[in-house]
């Protein structure tokens, strides 16, 4: 039986170089977390790995080499992979317009920089 329309994914592919910035930004993150087992450092890279992928491609587009730089303060990385958990539907793809992340290149989704007070 050949696979219907349903079975396949609406969201566009990742190029080659937002491909390899994404799995830095999951190496980042599994190594920063807890899990030491095989099976939770497999939940961390299959569920960084979608939201990733779904936000990207289908919302909104992220600075995937920004996020992968090591550089790159990791709070930051995990604040907007919580975010994206809490708000995006991987489904969809749907976001609230309201949704702010810090590494949105799409200025409804991107946070306003902290104001520094003089």
């Amino acid at each position: 039986m050949p696979p219907t329309q349903a079975n396949r994914s609406i969201a566009a592919p990742l190029s080659v170089d937002e491909g390899k910035a994404v799995l830095r930004i999951i190496r980042r993150v599994i190594d920063a977390s807890s899990a030491k087992d095989t099976a939770g450092r497999n939940k961390v890279y299959d569920l960084t790995n979608e939201l990733l992928r779904v936000c990207h491609s289908r919302t909104c587009t992220l600075d995937l080499p920004a996020m992968a730089a090591r550089e790159t303060d990791l709070a930051l990385v995990l604040e907007d992979l919580g975010i994206l958990r809490r708000n995006l539907n991987r489904k969809t793809g749907h976001m609230d317009y309201g949704t702010r992340l810090n590494f949105a290149t799409n200025m409804a989704f991107k946070k306003k920089p902290a104001q520094v007070a003089a």
